[in-house]
């Protein structure tokens, strides 16, 4: 493995619960500070329909408690519309639904479909109850007035996020450090990076280098 002068752990969306836990299981040796890319750190209301969708997922553990569920069993499978019926799009057995909304990301931004999926990915049990568990456990250490890290790190989402709530993700971001900065935009999309305009883009990349230049991470 090649040595590096500094090494800065990123997250983006699910990746921040991750590298979250990561962190509060291994410790932050092997990092010099982090950045976190709008960080899943609460369940959006607006993602999961409802603010009642986001209490049962909150809760899943108590739910599945009464009620056993395999926790490979699929939550809110897409369908394909009506008028693409004659034609399914199937891989390895497995019927693959578009997703509008990253056919429009990508219209705009190419990526290798490899890296990032162009279709509906449902969601699992054992996925809501695997971020549930972080959350709660991060809830636990703000109780006890612990910090997950005293390192550098960076939180840049947005007011715009179709996907979690900015305000939501600024203040459960409190907990993981206090060396924290915390940057909201206004327009960037859920990946700030990957927005629909060019200078949201810009913004972000620039905001994030000037982090990084006054952290000493050149």
């Amino acid at each position: 493995m090649k040595d590096y002068d500094k090494v800065i752990g990123y997250a983006h969306s699910t990746g921040g619960p991750v590298l979250i836990n990561y962190l509060m299981k291994k410790g932050d040796d092997k990092f010099n500070g982090f950045i976190f890319n709008s960080p899943f750190l609460d369940w959006g209301a607006d993602a999961v329909g409802s603010e009642m969708g986001e209490f049962a997922l909150e809760h899943f553990d108590v739910l599945t408690s009464v009620t056993p569920m395999n926790n490979d069993a699929k939550l809110g499978a897409a369908k394909t519309p009506e008028e693409l019926k004659h034609t399914p799009i199937e891989y390895i057995g497995e019927e693959i639904v578009f997703s509008a909304w990253s056919a429009k990301v990508w219209s705009q931004h190419y990526f290798d479909f490899r890296s990032r999926p162009l279709y509906e990915v449902p969601m699992t049990p054992g996925f809501a109850k695997g971020v549930t568990g972080v959350h709660n456990e991060l809830a636990k250490w703000k109780e006890e007035k612990k910090y997950v890290t005293l390192k550098p790190m960076m939180c840049i989402t947005s007011r715009a996020d179709d996907i979690l709530t900015a305000a939501e993700t600024l203040a459960r971001i409190d907990t993981v450090g206090p060396a924290r900065c915390e940057i909201e935009l206004r327009h960037n999309s859920h990946d700030v990076f990957l927005s629909h305009e060019e200078s949201d883009v810009s913004m972000a990349v620039e905001m994030t280098k000037v982090w990084m230049d006054s952290n000493g991470f050149e």
